[in-house]
């Protein structure tokens, strides 16, 4: 386990934004992680756990704490309709491995660009589902540095969030999964991809979707109707494909925050409708 010091986060996120961190660390197996915490609390420092780094837009000052990157943290173990599955496994690579084996139940996740850890803690969705629906448990890494194992019923999952930070860094999670042809399952994937590659930005530098849907809305289409596709602040602009992703065409996180900050206020001004974030702002 390496620790760096003063790592520009914009090289780690999907957004391509953020400042540096004051110590960084590459985890490739669960030890790391725990050393990792037990560094933080020696240090007295607070912890930021990093995935793919989508969902995530750090500010241009950084990070002053320990950034513990579990990207690297890789397994995947069937037994029977039971799969276990390291952290940092990228979700689009569960959806497709998973569909050769036959099992059901992650397609719907094959274009969303994180991590287990990160599907977990956001309650990843999509076409009607969430991860809530076949998550059993999960191991962490709580805040003294021991692997403890926790029950999917204790940690809150709800829409595009959970209580996870309670309990420490997700390592590995156990799912439950259903069997299926494996071109019916493949089928359902390309027709997801498709979805997305049709209607979203899917390959540009974005942080995925800003705001979550207030109830009966979609903030996609209330930001669109506000007139803001394709406004920008300095170099980060809402997409002109899809208004609930903002575009890094060359900004900075400052740019983002405050375009976050604008696109609020306006969409409160022309419907009376406060937009939550859905993105993790780290200031």
């Amino acid at each position: 386990m390496k620790i760096m010091e003063n790592v520009p986060l914009r090289d780690y996120t999907t957004f391509k934004l953020g400042g540096p961190a004051r110590y960084f660390v590459e985890c490739y197996k669960v030890e790391d992680v725990q050393r990792a915490v037990r560094f933080a609390i020696d240090k007295n420092l607070p912890i930021l756990p990093l995935g793919a780094g989508s969902d995530i837009l750090v500010s241009d000052r950084g990070f002053y704490g320990v950034v513990i990157r579990t990207f690297h943290l890789r397994k995947t173990k069937i037994v029977d309709d039971r799969v276990y599955l390291g952290s940092g496994e990228p979700l689009p690579k569960v959806a497709k491995d998973l569909s050769k084996e036959g099992l059901s139940g992650f397609e719907y996740m094959v274009g969303i660009p994180g991590t287990i850890g990160g599907g977990i803690a956001k309650n990843a969705g999509a076409h009607g589902k969430e991860i809530k629906d076949i998550l059993r448990k999960v191991w962490v890494v709580d805040a003294e540095g021991e692997v403890r194992e926790i029950s999917a019923n204790d940690i809150n999952l709800r829409y595009r969030d959970s209580d996870i930070s309670k309990f420490g860094i997700i390592v590995e999670a156990e799912f439950n999964l259903t069997s299926d042809d494996p071109r019916n399952i493949q089928l359902r994937m390309s027709e997801f991809i498709k979805y997305r590659e049709d209607t979203q930005p899917w390959k540009n530098r974005t942080a995925g979707c800003m705001f979550k849907n207030p109830k009966d809305y979609y903030a996609g289409k209330l930001i669109e109707e506000a007139g803001l596709k394709g406004f920008r602040i300095g170099g980060v602009k809402v997409s002109e494909k899809h208004a609930n992703f903002f575009e890094n065409i060359g900004g900075t996180a400052d740019d983002a925050i405050k375009l976050i900050e604008y696109v609020r206020k306006r969409v409160y001004e022309v419907f009376k409708i406060e937009l939550e974030v859905e993105v993790v702002v780290v200031q």
